[in-house]
């Protein structure tokens, strides 16, 4: 993203659920990066941290198996998520989060 203020927020979120996943707390958290991301005119990361409030609210977790079958390395799809759109800029990044996007879409289906 392009501002500090939402950078920070994915930021903070991403401290967060390093330590621990509270459900709750993050779908909150998504929330408010989702408005930031409005303001920014980014309609990638609007759209999912809308995708993954629903998959989070439904299913108490963000346990995609995205990570694990694209053998990212050792961090959570919530955590590769948010580094992702921390650099939503670069095209490979976007286009990972829409592979992501499509897999919750896929999930809720």
């Amino acid at each position: 993203m392009r501002e500090a203020k939402a950078n920070l927020a994915i930021n903070n979120l991403l401290k967060d659920v390093t330590k621990k996943f509270d459900a709750d707390k993050t779908v909150a958290q998504l929330a408010d990066i989702r408005i930031l991301a409005l303001e920014e005119e980014e309609p990638t990361v609007v759209k999912i941290c809308r995708l993954a409030s629903a998959y989070i609210t439904e299913k108490k977790n963000f346990d995609l198996g995205y990570v694990a079958e694209e053998e990212i390395g050792d961090m959570t799809d919530m955590q590769y998520l948010l580094e992702l759109m921390l650099k939503v800029d670069r095209s490979a990044n976007r286009e990972e989060i829409q592979e992501i996007r499509d897999k919750i879409k896929e999930e809720l289906s």
